[in-house]
């Protein structure tokens, strides 16, 4: 057996390191390589490569920070947050009135421009819809064309707030048009990271703060007969937004802790995912007592049996106003804020939307620390196969993967290969049909992740010579867009991970 055999095509990044980091073995969710570069052996006719793990923070589809109301509030040429992160996600809510200027009459082109921005961007969008609002001029979030059509309730001498009555047929068929007028437009999971669940309650969040700041919960409400005379309406508002978006995940807020609400449970028992939008708010916060984290969370979560929601779609969370108002209103310390990620990762947690706001500099290790965890990062621990090959036959090669991050992916990327001629040219690329999507990590961070073994027959080249050969995950459109937990030669995310002779 021989070791350490060096490719020329890996040899730049043969025992090389990635810089200094405080990760430890003892930590699996927080481990990487920092010793030595990828190592090769061979036994027989058979060639082992082990990538050099990487301890990078990663900028892939679908995780870490989203950017809010903004493309890149990091390079915002209007005004620039350098201190947020690089995100691929990009984060907007938009009222129905925005959205439909009159009956039946859509206003893509808002959205469009924000997609095409974001495409253009390299990212991906996610978007709530909201139903209710206050006014102080007649203009509202629900359309002025419509109000003549529902039963819309008025509260609050101070400010105007509309409710809508949500349990009545004109209200209920106006929005299952609207949500089958997107959904027929941005269903494209290549193009929508998920869609919010929204509509009911004070920003589309399922609750009546607006309305009713002393007894917001929805659930407090739903046997009031001068509001809502039909509580299992809104249940019907989830199922729609599900059968709509068929597509892409849905997430679904959290809610209260009221037993009344049953929403949640109804969106997680048929695939949707969740979100919470207070994040940081934990003992002290505002005061003592109560908080968000502690108290409400947990209790909403086991009352919608949602505790393993995240196997099947999306957990996000929201903070609590932003990071800076954490450190100069609430005393926080860079411990405070590992701790409340801590929290979102042991919720597995794939999102944090931080609202685009600037980040203190003592909280950045915090924030560079989540994001190598957030959602998914798929390490390649070995590939072997054959030295040499005939050409135009199969060959099998074995692969191992982890997912040491705290979610999987709920896109549905596979394993494809290429081989790639010593000028250069790739000679040959073959997608399999292995999907990652049940490429799970561990049950708690503080468990190593379970290895992923398989095997893939791939036909080599028909060209006789020797090959460089390449790996990636790519999506439905074969486009490499997943960057990998390995520090080793890679060009548009595919990775050179060894050589193979073609004779």
């Amino acid at each position: 057996m021989h070791f350490l055999k060096v490719s020329p095509f890996l040899l730049p990044l043969f025992l090389v390191g990635c810089g200094s980091d405080d990760s430890s073995p003892t930590d699996p969710i927080n481990y990487c390589d920092t010793t030595m570069g990828s190592t090769i052996t061979e036994k027989g006719d058979l060639v082992t490569t082990k990538p050099k793990i990487s301890c990078q923070v990663l900028v892939n589809p679908d995780i870490g920070f989203t950017d809010f109301h903004s493309i890149s509030i990091h390079d915002y040429k209007y005004g620039a947050i350098p201190s947020y992160p690089e995100t691929s996600t990009v984060y907007f809510r938009w009222y129905w009135s925005e959205l439909e200027k009159s009956d039946g009459v859509y206003n893509y082109t808002l959205i469009d421009k924000q997609l095409n921005d974001a495409k253009a961007a390299g990212k991906k969008l996610m978007f709530r819809v909201m139903a209710m609002g206050e006014t102080d001029s007649g203009e509202n979030s629900i359309p002025l064309w419509f109000h003549a059509k529902g039963k819309d309730v008025v509260v609050n001498t101070e400010k105007t707030v509309f409710i809508p009555d949500y349990t009545s047929s004109d209200f209920r068929t106006q929005i299952e048009d609207l949500l089958a007028a997107l959904s027929a437009k941005y269903n494209d999971p290549d193009d929508i990271t998920s869609v919010d669940i929204g509509v009911i309650g004070s920003w589309a969040e399922w609750h009546l703060e607006e309305a009713y700041p002393n007894e917001p919960a929805l659930g407090a409400h739903l046997n009031d007969n001068t509001l809502f005379e039909s509580p299992s309406a809104f249940t019907e508002y989830v199922t729609m937004h599900q059968s709509n978006f068929t597509r892409v995940p849905t997430v679904m807020l959290i809610g209260s802790e009221d037993k009344r609400e049953t929403f949640l449970a109804s969106a997680v028992a048929n695939g949707s995912g969740w979100r919470a939008d207070c994040l940081g708010d934990k003992e002290g916060y505002y005061g003592p007592g109560w908080n968000h984290m502690e108290d409400a969370y947990p209790h909403a979560l086991d009352n919608a049996n949602a505790s393993g929601a995240w196997k099947q779609a999306p957990v996000q969370f929201e903070t609590c106003n932003d990071m800076t108002l954490w450190k100069t209103a609430h005393n926080f310390t860079e411990k405070d804020v590992t701790e409340v990620f801590d929290y979102a990762l042991d919720h597995h947690a794939s999102l944090i939307n931080a609202k685009s706001k600037p980040i203190p500099d003592e909280f950045q290790p915090a924030v560079k620390e989540v994001l190598k965890k957030l959602g998914y990062r798929f390490e390649l621990l070995s590939l072997t196969h054959q030295k040499e090959v005939i050409a135009g036959n199969l060959i099998t090669i074995n692969s191992e993967w982890k997912n040491s991050g705290v979610a999987p992916s709920y896109y549905p990327y596979r394993v494809a290969y290429r081989f790639v001629d010593s000028s250069g040219n790739v000679e040959k690329q073959q997608d399999t049909s292995r999907e990652v999507l049940d490429w799970l990590p561990a049950e708690t961070r503080m468990v190593d992740a379970p290895v992923i073994a398989i095997n893939d027959d791939i036909t080599v080249p028909t060209l006789a010579g020797e090959y460089d050969l390449q790996i990636a995950l790519v999506n439905d459109l074969g486009d490499a867009k997943i960057k990998l937990a390995i520090d080793m030669p890679q060009k548009d995310n595919w990775y050179s991970i060894s050589t193979i002779t073609v004779n």
